[in-house]
């Protein structure tokens, strides 16, 4: 069930998707020999040091384009060559973007070209591709529909070197019959796999992104912006391209896979492999803190990174502040260690931080992974963080955030309903934005599962925190069990005076506890036992 009906002719300004979970094949589009384009392209072409035969033959791929060719544009952005690129005459519309190279600067060439262009939507080809007659085509159908969808275009390598730009201007047939008989890597090999395990990216799963091709993709300009553009920090080559795939993944865009999007790269797959596979292994590091995937870091307990894959928003109510330190205390001790805590605590009157408030902040202030009452939506907070988990500060439960995963599974959302009205859930963060965008459920783009509070071993605390539940958090905090606290203490006695003094305190201790007093005493915190300054009336 989606938010509404999709028409086969082409909205006045392109709609979000509204289908579920990745199925492209939902969206009524016409086919594409009778489909009119009306809105205009912008093409835009990183190319760094690219010699001018290799940029004459790209330019002369796309003058062989069958979109209209006073509805799109080219953009080449030169990445700081030496000298300045100075391309070739063309009859098409083009022009030259220049930036200082800093390093390998794919993405920072990409966000200035969009920067540059003209046009809302935005095709990204390498300058050294040659895209077949339909490759515009087939890409632009898909983005005057759905204005968050993400076009995946599919190439080969081959060999071209003896060819001229003349010879593809006259060619009689396609690029596939000119290429035919040239030496040539298989065509789609760089994503074709995840093609055939995903079924053309129709499955429910979450590695989508990774079908993305940098050279080879479309976007609208909108959604990119929205998304956060390519990560200019990339200064190496490799996983740019999957970095913001991943972003534009988890921001709830559609994936479409458009085989007639074909274009073929000038050279084999096998030059200048060695210095990638290097670039790519230093690379590694840095986008396991920015892509929240198990394919891209490791499981092992004790890892921050820079965006986590759980946000758990904590909301506090009109609990005390020792169920919500318990409580966020055993979100940190849960198996799911890769998380963030956001303690949505409210403000006190006249919105003063109130006395519970501090408590949360002096208890946790330190601690990197917990936000105590953050002014950001989480959604907005953590855009790239896959699962979004809320619960409220009395439901308590073992492990909650990993059971939560598993009871998941390839839905969208999964909810526990409790008393008076409050729940615990945990969504897909790609469902709730692109419900924000379409303003309606995320029940409307895939799966919603009802668990049982059983399920997942749930209850409600009491007015009042248990002793249980308060070991339990001092526990989880790394706070000294009392156990532990007398084997600490034990393990601190030097010589027969303080011997003597502690198996007094303990033989008082155990005495008091197994026969506590008629009349009410006021207890007395666990650890008050100093060795070096024996208190007088402490006696009973």
């Amino acid at each position: 069930m989606v938010c509404a009906s999709r028409q086969a002719s082409p909205p006045a300004v392109p709609k979000p998707a509204n289908v579920p979970h990745n199925d492209w094949r939902q969206i009524a589009l016409p086919p594409l020999a009778e489909f009119k384009p009306s809105l205009p392209v912008s093409v835009v072409m990183p190319c760094h040091r690219t010699p001018n035969a290799v940029l004459e033959r790209t330019l002369a791929a796309l003058e062989g384009q069958t979109y209209p060719r006073g509805l799109f544009e080219v953009v080449i952005v030169d990445d700081g060559s030496e000298p300045p690129l100075q391309p070739p005459a063309s009859p098409l519309n083009v022009r030259v973007v220049r930036q200082a190279r800093r390093g390998h600067g794919v993405a920072r060439a990409r966000n200035t070209g969009v920067a540059a262009a003209a046009h809302d939507i935005i095709l990204f080809l390498d300058g050294d591709s040659l895209p077949e007659a339909g490759w515009m085509l087939a890409h632009a159908r898909w983005h005057h529909f759905v204005s968050d969808v993400v076009t995946v275009g599919f190439r080969a390598h081959v060999a071209v070197d003896d060819l001229d730009a003349e010879a593809i201007r006259a060619r009689p047939g396609t690029l596939w019959e000119l290429c035919a008989d040239r030496p040539a890597d298989p065509p789609g090999h760089e994503n074709e796999h995840y093609m055939v395990r995903t079924n053309d990216l129709t499955q429910r799963s979450d590695d989508l992104f990774r079908a993305v091709v940098g050279g080879n993709f479309g976007v609208g300009r909108q959604f990119y912006r929205a998304v956060g553009g390519s990560d200019e920090s990339f200064a190496r080559w490799g996983f740019d391209e999957e970095e913001f795939a991943w972003r534009a993944f988890v921001q709830g865009a559609l994936f479409a896979p458009v085989r007639e999007a074909f274009a073929w790269h000038q050279g084999r797959m096998a030059e200048g492999q060695a210095a990638k596979r290097r670039s790519a292994r230093i690379q590694r590091g840095k986008v396991a803190h920015l892509i929240a995937h198990p394919a891209f870091r490791g499981a092992g307990a004790g890892r921050i990174y820079a965006v986590p894959r759980f946000v758990v928003t904590i909301a506090a109510g009109e609990w005390p502040a020792e169920q919500v330190i318990a409580a966020t205390a055993s979100v940190l001790a849960d198996p799911m260690h890769d998380l963030v805590v956001r303690i949505d605590a409210g403000a006190g009157e006249d919105g003063a931080d109130d006395d519970r408030l501090q408590r949360l902040r002096e208890a946790f202030g330190a601690d990197a992974r917990v936000r105590v009452a953050p002014a950001a939506d989480a959604l907005d907070e953590f855009p790239a963080s896959p699962f979004h988990v809320t619960r409220p500060a009395g439901a308590i439960a073992r492990n909650l955030v990993h059971r939560l995963h598993r009871a998941l599974g390839d839905a969208a959302v999964a909810r526990v309903p409790l008393a008076a009205g409050s729940e615990v859930s945990i969504a897909r963060s790609w469902a709730l934005h692109r419900a924000r965008r379409e303003g309606c459920s995320p029940a409307a783009f895939g799966a919603v599962r009802q668990l049982t509070p059983a399920r997942l071993g749930l209850r409600m605390a009491g007015t009042k925190v248990s002793r249980r539940d308060v070991a339990a958090a001092q526990d989880a905090m790394g706070m000294p069990s009392r156990w532990r606290y007398l084997r600490h203490r034990t393990g601190d006695l030097h010589g027969f005076g303080a011997a003597w003094r502690f198996a007094r305190w303990l033989t008082r201790w155990a005495w008091r506890r197994l026969f506590p007093p008629k009349w009410k005493v006021a207890p007395r915190p666990w650890g008050a036992y100093v060795p070096a300054s024996p208190r007088r009336d402490d006696a009973s």
